[in-house]
């Protein structure tokens, strides 16, 4: 395999670069960085508007050319578009680059699990009546643009100060049937067992039982951050 530098050097032309529009929607185009460690940056839409970007990079660890996808302060690998043949890479980002741009701003309720159907979520109306904001904190993701996330996670509540990267967001996870929460302090992950909702609990009473745990925590935490 050829050393990242020596990639470096093979894509300083790169027609795909050319190719791609640099605007789409409100996501502009940006030059990459280039060489940090074993990360090659090629370049990344960003839309400042919402919090979102999509990052075109190789990584001479697995020497695989990558997408990364960061939704506000969650960041994850696209790895259906992990190639290491550089010419289908280019063919699948060309192709797909506005509807994974436009999937990222316009997230879907349908990707709540269909594990989670006996919770009922759709009926679940009190994230309603939350705040868009507390304090600096914006109400990020709700229940009706989920996100799903890794691991088998869905992430479906999200308040999220963008200046300081500081964050709470509620999950929930299809293979373990569970309901909790994770926190971020300037963007350096944290783990709190405030939001646990107990497996006793049944499932028609799980949202019900977080909706007690909010409202007696969140606003504590959220300060606490």
């Amino acid at each position: 395999m050829k050393r990242i530098e020596e990639v470096a050097e093979d894509l300083k032309d790169w027609q795909l670069l050319k190719n791609l529009p640099g605007q789409i929607e409100s996501f502009q185009f940006c030059q990459g960085s280039g060489i940090d460690g074993q990360i090659l940056d090629l370049g990344s839409y960003v839309s400042q508007a919402k919090h979102c970007s999509l990052q075109l990079m190789y990584t001479g660890e697995t020497f695989d050319y990558v997408l990364v996808c960061s939704i506000g302060l969650h960041t994850f690998r696209l790895s259906e578009y992990f190639e290491r043949d550089k010419d289908k890479f280019a063919a699948k980002v060309e192709a797909d680059i506005v509807k994974i741009l436009t999937d990222m701003g316009r997230r879907s309720a349908d990707d709540l699990p269909v594990e989670g159907s006996a919770l009922e979520f759709e009926k679940w109306d009190y994230w309603r009546k939350l705040p868009q904001k507390i304090g600096e904190y914006e109400l990020f993701i709700t229940p009706e643009e989920p996100l799903t996330y890794i691991n088998g996670t869905t992430i479906f509540l999200d308040y999220t100060d963008f200046q300081r990267g500081n964050q709470i967001y509620f999950c929930y996870n299809g293979f373990r049937n569970e309901i909790f929460a994770e926190m971020r302090k300037g963007w350096q992950p944290l783990s709190t067992e405030a939001f646990d909702v107990p497996d006793t609990v049944p499932d028609k009473n799980k949202l019900k039982h977080l909706a007690m745990l909010m409202e007696k925590a969140l606003r504590e935490n959220l300060e606490n951050l």
